[in-house]
Formats: structure tokens, sequence, C-alpha cells
């Protein structure tokens, strides 16, 4: 019992040391505000927000979105999947022609998510002269992070229409690596064209507060019709 004692308990900070909090959520900043003129200007806030979304574990969606100005407006969008190691995470968000590379750290602060690229806006494929980079609070007002609001963020991405009765999701695109336990979509249900490949559809839905469905489905298990 003496040998297997200092074992357990090491194994027991191991655990406490990676648990995680939710860290799902709308975080951001605004800029100092100035003496505007004109519409644009007033209506437009120049800062930052990060949107996070758990997927299982410590594997979150992120949606990031960056307005610099006045008195020129440029905005920086970007979206992905990161996984947070203790309270560190990354992203590759590098720019297909940038000149080096631009890799978003993500870090834990207390109550803040902290952005840092040490790259320029090109690189990053950002708006001219907008950086991620900075402190992202987490906001007292929180948005209602439900379907509506994911079909917002992806306006331009068709409705289709699953056809068979029980529709799995899959991990991966080529539709062999399942989740587990299984995850399936109803006969009739709307989803989002997200991505998609020669036989497959990605889709993410949010169908209840607190949780994130997403994966990969068969084309054959849709109306046809609905992806045209």
């Amino acid at each position: 019992m003496k040998k297997i004692f200092p074992v357990c308990l090491f194994l027991l900070g191991s655990l406490f040391a990676t648990a995680q909090k939710d860290l799902t959520g709308a975080y951001g900043y605004s800029l100092t505000p100035v003496k505007t003129t004109t519409v644009k200007d007033k209506n437009a806030v120049p800062g930052g927000q990060l949107v996070l979304i758990r997927m299982d574990g410590n594997k979150y969606r992120f949606w990031l979105d960056v307005l610099n100005g006045p008195p020129g407006y440029n905005r920086g969008e970007t979206d992905g999947t990161i996984s947070f190691v203790n309270d560190t995470a990354s992203f590759d968000n590098t720019f297909e022609d940038a000149e080096h590379p631009c890799v978003l750290h993500f870090k834990i602060t207390g109550n803040s998510i902290n952005i840092n690229s040490h790259s320029t806006s090109f690189n990053c494929g950002f708006g001219n002269g907008v950086n991620a980079d900075g402190d992202y609070t987490r906001l007292k007002t929180q948005p209602v992070l439900d379907n509506k609001w994911l079909r917002k963020e992806y306006s331009s991405s068709p409705m289709v229409v699953v056809k068979e009765g029980r529709a799995e999701l899959f991990q991966d695109e080529n539709c062999l690596v399942p989740f587990s336990p299984k995850r399936f979509l109803n006969k009739g249900e709307s989803i989002l064209s997200i991505a998609e490949t020669a036989k497959s559809v990605y889709t993410e839905s949010i169908p209840a507060p607190g949780k994130f469905n997403w994966g990969w489905i068969r084309k054959s298990d849709l109306s046809i019709e609905q992806l045209q």
C-alpha cells in the first residue's frame, strides 16, 4: 500500500490539473471610443469578439471577428477548431500567400482568453492593419448560442434535408470513423451544408443549450435535390 498511495496521489493530481471548466461563451474587447461624425462611424464599434463552443472534452470550435478604425474600417475574421492542453491552444491561420507564418496562440487567463500571433494582418489574411492579438474578456451579456445564431454565422451555407430514418454522423469526411457513442440525425431534419466532398457533407448544429453536434454525413442519406 505504501507504494500504491503516492501513485494514486499523482494520478489524482493529474486529473485535477487537466480538468477544465467549460469555456463556451463570448469574449471580447472594445477600443476607446473616438468622436465620430458619420452614421457609419457611430454604428461601427472597433474591437474584437471571440466565441467558443465546446465540442468534446477540451476541444472547441471558435469564431473570431476583429474590426479596426476609424477613419478607415478593416475587418479580420476566421474560425476553426482548437484543443486546449491545460490552459493553452494554437491555430495555424497562415494566409496562402503569406511571407511568414500566422499562428494564433490562445491562453486562458482567469476570465479572459489572450490571443497572441506575433504576425501581420497580411500573413493572417486579415484586413489592412487588423491584428487579432489582445485580451478577450468574457462578456457580461452573453449571446444566445443556438441554431439561429449558428445559421447567421453560416449565412451563405445552404440547408439540406435528411431523408433516411437514422442517418449516422462521422468524424471524418470519408464517413469511416464513427463517434462513440454513435450519433444520428432524424428523417426530415434540416441541416447546414457547411462543407462537402463528392460523397459527404459536413454539418454543425446546437440542438439544445450546451450541446454542440457536428460531423460528416453521407450524401446518400440526404435529399439530393437540396444539394443542387
